[in-house]
Protein backbone atom coordinates (compact mmCIF):
# COMPACT_ATOMS: atom_id res chain seq x y z
CA UNK A 1 0.00 0.00 0.00
CA UNK A 2 1.36 3.69 -1.07
CA UNK A 3 2.26 5.94 1.85
CA UNK A 4 -0.88 8.23 0.28
CA UNK A 5 -3.39 5.74 0.70
CA UNK A 6 -2.26 4.92 4.48
CA UNK A 7 -2.98 8.24 5.52
CA UNK A 8 -6.01 8.46 4.21
CA UNK A 9 -6.56 4.64 5.80
CA UNK A 10 -5.55 6.25 9.22
CA UNK A 11 -7.46 9.19 9.09
CA UNK A 12 -10.68 7.04 7.97
CA UNK A 13 -10.04 4.75 10.86
CA UNK A 14 -9.44 7.64 13.53
CA UNK A 15 -12.69 7.15 14.95
CA UNK A 16 -12.23 3.69 15.83
CA UNK A 17 -9.00 4.48 17.36
CA UNK A 18 -11.02 7.08 19.88
CA UNK A 19 -13.40 4.11 20.50
CA UNK A 20 -11.07 2.18 21.10
CA UNK A 21 -9.47 4.16 23.96
CA UNK A 22 -13.10 5.31 25.30
CA UNK A 23 -13.64 1.54 26.13
CA UNK A 24 -10.72 1.56 28.08
CA UNK A 25 -11.11 4.23 30.62
CA UNK A 26 -9.05 6.22 29.09
CA UNK A 27 -9.84 9.85 28.43
CA UNK A 28 -8.79 13.27 26.49
CA UNK A 29 -6.75 14.94 30.01
CA UNK A 30 -5.32 11.28 31.17
CA UNK A 31 -1.28 11.32 31.00
CA UNK A 32 -0.86 8.55 28.95
CA UNK A 33 -4.41 9.60 26.75
CA UNK A 34 -1.91 10.25 23.88
CA UNK A 35 1.11 7.80 24.16
CA UNK A 36 -1.91 5.18 23.95
CA UNK A 37 -3.56 7.28 20.89
CA UNK A 38 -0.56 6.96 19.13
CA UNK A 39 0.30 3.48 20.08
CA UNK A 40 -3.28 2.53 18.47
CA UNK A 41 -1.92 4.30 15.32
CA UNK A 42 0.68 2.48 15.00
CA UNK A 43 0.05 -1.09 15.30
CA UNK A 44 -2.89 0.31 12.76
CA UNK A 45 -0.07 1.31 10.84
CA UNK A 46 1.96 -1.94 11.25
CA UNK A 47 -1.25 -4.18 10.44
CA UNK A 48 -2.44 -2.17 7.06
CA UNK A 49 0.79 -1.68 5.66
CA UNK A 50 1.97 -5.64 4.18
CA UNK A 51 -1.27 -5.31 1.89
CA UNK A 52 -0.97 -3.91 -1.56
CA UNK A 53 -4.45 -2.43 -1.74
CA UNK A 54 -7.17 -0.55 0.86
CA UNK A 55 -9.69 -3.40 -0.72
CA UNK A 56 -7.78 -6.07 0.53
CA UNK A 57 -6.78 -4.97 3.46
CA UNK A 58 -10.44 -4.11 4.49
CA UNK A 59 -11.48 -7.45 2.96
CA UNK A 60 -9.62 -9.16 5.61
CA UNK A 61 -9.89 -7.26 8.59
CA UNK A 62 -13.68 -5.78 9.37
CA UNK A 63 -14.06 -2.93 12.08
CA UNK A 64 -15.03 -5.45 14.64
CA UNK A 65 -11.80 -7.55 14.17
CA UNK A 66 -9.97 -4.31 14.22
CA UNK A 67 -11.67 -3.22 17.34
CA UNK A 68 -11.30 -5.92 19.40
CA UNK A 69 -7.67 -6.60 18.17
CA UNK A 70 -6.67 -3.01 19.05
CA UNK A 71 -8.78 -2.94 22.54
CA UNK A 72 -6.61 -5.87 23.60
CA UNK A 73 -3.65 -5.07 22.41
CA UNK A 74 -4.12 -1.56 24.72
CA UNK A 75 -5.28 -3.72 27.71
CA UNK A 76 -1.94 -6.06 27.36
CA UNK A 77 -0.37 -3.29 27.37
CA UNK A 78 -2.43 -1.75 30.87
CA UNK A 79 -1.79 -5.24 32.19
CA UNK A 80 2.23 -5.20 31.97
CA UNK A 81 3.59 -3.18 34.44
CA UNK A 82 6.24 -1.25 34.05
CA UNK A 83 8.70 -0.01 36.63
CA UNK A 84 9.62 3.05 35.08
CA UNK A 85 5.76 4.16 35.97
CA UNK A 86 6.03 3.88 39.52
CA UNK A 87 7.80 6.10 41.38
CA UNK A 88 10.55 5.08 42.37
CA UNK A 89 12.35 4.27 45.60
CA UNK A 90 16.04 5.55 46.96
CA UNK A 91 17.78 2.71 46.04
CA UNK A 92 20.60 3.97 49.02
CA UNK A 93 17.79 3.47 51.86
CA UNK A 94 16.87 -0.06 50.26
CA UNK A 95 20.75 -1.26 50.52
CA UNK A 96 20.74 0.04 53.86
CA UNK A 97 18.15 -1.75 54.91
CA UNK A 98 19.68 -4.67 53.62
CA UNK A 99 22.97 -4.14 55.32
CA UNK A 100 21.33 -3.30 58.88
CA UNK A 101 19.56 -7.32 58.50
CA UNK A 102 22.89 -8.78 57.82
CA UNK A 103 24.22 -6.92 60.55
CA UNK A 104 22.36 -7.92 63.11
CA UNK A 105 22.52 -11.29 61.83
CA UNK A 106 26.05 -10.99 62.39
CA UNK A 107 25.71 -9.73 65.65
CA UNK A 108 23.15 -12.32 66.46
CA UNK A 109 26.00 -14.63 65.66
CA UNK A 110 28.68 -13.42 67.44
CA UNK A 111 26.12 -13.43 70.56
CA UNK A 112 25.69 -16.91 69.72
CA UNK A 113 29.45 -17.96 69.67
CA UNK A 114 30.26 -16.04 72.60
CA UNK A 115 27.87 -18.07 74.73
CA UNK A 116 28.17 -21.31 72.91
CA UNK A 117 32.13 -20.86 73.88
CA UNK A 118 30.96 -20.31 77.42
CA UNK A 119 29.45 -23.64 77.15
CA UNK A 120 31.24 -26.68 78.98
CA UNK A 121 31.88 -29.51 76.18
CA UNK A 122 29.03 -32.17 76.80
CA UNK A 123 26.85 -28.71 76.90
CA UNK A 124 28.47 -27.89 73.39
CA UNK A 125 27.88 -31.28 71.89
CA UNK A 126 23.92 -31.04 72.90
CA UNK A 127 23.94 -27.95 70.52
CA UNK A 128 25.68 -29.49 67.76
CA UNK A 129 23.33 -32.63 67.50
CA UNK A 130 20.29 -30.12 67.74
CA UNK A 131 21.89 -27.65 64.85
CA UNK A 132 22.96 -30.73 63.14
CA UNK A 133 19.63 -32.46 63.14
CA UNK A 134 21.13 -35.54 64.18
CA UNK A 135 19.06 -39.16 64.88
CA UNK A 136 17.70 -37.67 68.32
CA UNK A 137 14.45 -38.83 69.73
CA UNK A 138 11.85 -36.53 70.83
CA UNK A 139 12.39 -37.01 74.06
CA UNK A 140 16.21 -35.94 73.95
CA UNK A 141 15.95 -33.42 71.90
CA UNK A 142 13.07 -31.79 74.25
CA UNK A 143 15.70 -32.35 77.15
CA UNK A 144 18.82 -30.58 75.14
CA UNK A 145 16.81 -27.55 74.51
CA UNK A 146 15.46 -27.28 78.37
CA UNK A 147 19.21 -28.03 79.53
CA UNK A 148 20.23 -25.19 76.95
CA UNK A 149 17.21 -22.46 77.26
CA UNK A 150 18.34 -22.52 80.91
CA UNK A 151 21.86 -22.18 80.36
CA UNK A 152 21.45 -19.23 77.69
CA UNK A 153 18.87 -17.72 80.48
CA UNK A 154 21.67 -17.80 82.94
CA UNK A 155 24.70 -16.37 80.72
CA UNK A 156 22.35 -13.29 79.50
Amino acid sequence: MKQTELDQLLEDYSRLFYKVLHKCSIFPGQADYEDHLQELRLLFFLRAKPYESRALFEAENNITYLFRFLLWSIIDKKRKKDPHDYEIQDEEILLLQKDEGEFTEVELMDEFLSIYQKLKEKDQKKVLALLENSDLSRQNRHRYRMRLRKLFKEQQ
